[in-house]
C-alpha cells in the first residue's frame, strides 16, 4: 500500500520536476526526431533512481521498421539484451544501486520483441518512417547519500548515438547536460 501511495505521489512529482528541466534545453526540442541524438531524463528522489531514454530507433539498430530479416531480427535481441544490461546505466558504484525495473517501447516493435507482456502486434507509428525506442529504468539506492552520477555507457552499446541530452531532477535541483562518446558521466 506504502508502495502504490509513493508511487502515485512521485510520479506527478517526476513529471513536473522533468518539464521544469526541459524549459531551459534547447539543444533537442521535446518530441524532436534527429538520428545520432537521444534524450534521457533522469530523477533522484531519495533511494529511488529513475531514468527515461527516448532515442530514435536507428540510433539503437540502424532502421526504424518492423525486422524483416534475420540480420535485422537478430539486431533486435542484441540491443535488448545491451538495454537490459545492469551495467549500460551505470550509478555512482558507492551508492549500492540496484536495478529494479526496465521497460522497453517502440513504435516498430512488439512488445515481445521487447521483452514486454502485450500485444503481438506494435502500435501504429507516431510519424510515416519514424520510430523511436523509450526506455524506462529504475534503481533503489542503499546509500543513496552517496549517489551523485550516472555513467551512461549506451554511447559504446550503439555506435550511432552520438550525442544525448541529459535532464536531471535531484537533490540540488535541477539541470542539463549534452554527454558524447568522450564525456559518458553526467554529475550532479
Amino acid at each position: 500500500m506504502q508502495a502504490k501511495l509513493r508511487a502515485a505521489v512521485l510520479r506527478p512529482l517526476t513529471i513536473v520536476c522533468l518539464g521544469l528541466v526541459g524549459l531551459g534545453v534547447q539543444a533537442h526540442e521535446p518530441g524532436a526526431h534527429v538520428h545520432g541524438q537521444a534524450v534521457l531524463r533522469v530523477v533522484v528522489d531519495g533511494n529511488t533512481l529513475s531514468a527515461e531514454l527516448e532515442s530514435p530507433l536507428d540510433n539503437i539498430l540502424g532502421y526504424e521498421h518492423a525486422p524483416g530479416t534475420a540480420q535485422e531480427q537478430q539486431a533486435v535481441k542484441l540491443a535488448v539484451i545491451a538495454l537490459r544490461k545492469p551495467g549500460i546505466l551505470l550509478p555512482t558504484p558507492a551508492a549500492q544501486c540496484t536495478l529494479q525495473k526496465v521497460s522497453l517501447a517502440s513504435a516498430a516493435l512488439t512488445p515481445a520483441m521487447l521483452g514486454e507482456a502485450g500485444p503481438a502486434t506494435p502500435p501504429a507509428a507516431d510519424e510515416p518512417g519514424h520510430a523511436d525506442l523509450d526506455g524506462e529504468f529504475s534503481w533503489q539506492c542503499a546509500q543513496p547519500e552517496f549517489l551523485h552520477s550516472l555513467r551512461v555507457d549506451l554511447f559504446l552499446a550503439f555506435p550511432r548515438l552520438h550525442r544525448m541530452q541529459v535532464e536531471v531532477a535531484g537533490p540540488k535541483g535541477q539541470s542539463a547536460t549534452t554527454l558524447t562518446e568522450s564525456h559518458r558521466t553526467v554529475q550532479w
